[in-house]
């Protein structure tokens, strides 16, 4: 049933549940797959050793966090995840390490057939790369330079603001009011996961719910995105009839607030 489960969450169809960093959460899903196999193996011998007991029981809790990151890749805001991806590419590295440290561990005490099996999952370990698409790299780079931008917050439409979140959406394929409807929900969820948290993340959640409810009148367009700015500026001059809502106040967005993300 688990595995039936994890499949679902890494089927490659539009339907996925996985939103964003689909090729890493890939890679890591075949990890946890081939990795979890080999330890019903092990398990069935029954090892004796109590190294290798040790060595399963952290390999159980570092599969754990394999399934925690693909569960966040499926389940929180597309816009947060792109922006804190240097984190996850971060866990995965420590992943991999943690991993291929607790099979070399359990390497020593199993048959020549597993010694084999496992031999292979340590060198596809050590080649994998867990990286960021294209397109998500993309949608980071715009959201990071508006970040680290000092803009008024005003419900004026904002160019800056405007080119970024539309680069974004459009990158994220977040292009149509159900998208943006799960996006602002996932949002919404994500502050509550955050709430106590680091008041970067905090803050950075309510200014990306900020940002969709503002600009949602240019988000939906089935257009190109020449065609969505030239729609945006021909508005520009009507920003006073613009209608935003008010759930803007309720996020009450702190433009003191330092939002700036690094990458280390």
């Amino acid at each position: 049933m688990a595995n039936t489960t994890l499949s679902k969450a890494l089927d490659p169809s539009p339907t996925s549940q996985v939103k964003v960093h689909r090729s890493l959460c890939l890679d890591l899903g075949k990890f946890v797959e081939r990795i979890s196999k080999v330890v019903l193996a092990i398990e069935s011998t029954r090892p004796n050793c109590t190294s290798a007991v040790r060595a399963l029981c952290s390999l159980h809790f570092a599969l754990d966090k394999a399934k925690s990151i693909i569960q966040q890749c499926s389940h929180s805001s597309k816009l947060y995840l792109v922006v804190m991806a240097h984190k996850i590419v971060s866990r995965c590295e420590k992943l991999r390490g943690d991993l291929e440290l607790y099979l070399t561990q359990i390497q020593q005490v199993v048959p020549n057939l597993l010694d084999v099996e496992i031999s292979g999952i340590i060198n596809d370990l050590r080649a994998a790369e867990f990286s960021l698409e294209s397109a998500e790299d993309e949608a980071r780079k715009s959201l990071l330079e508006l970040l680290n931008k000092d803009l008024p917050g005003s419900e004026s439409l904002n160019n800056v603001e405007l080119d970024a979140v539309q680069m974004a959406t459009l990158r994220l394929k977040m292009t149509t009011p159900l998208a943006l409807l799960e996006e602002k929900a996932a949002l919404k969820s994500q502050m509550g996961k955050v709430n106590g948290a680091d008041q970067r993340e905090i803050e950075l959640v309510k200014y990306f719910l900020y940002l969709l409810i503002k600009y949602r009148k240019y988000l939906c367009q089935f257009q190109t995105r020449d065609q969505s700015e030239k729609h945006a500026r021909h508005h520009q001059s009507m920003e006073h009839e613009l209608d935003v809502d008010d759930e803007i106040h309720e996020i009450k967005q702190d433009n003191s607030v330092n939002l700036q993300v690094e990458d280390s």
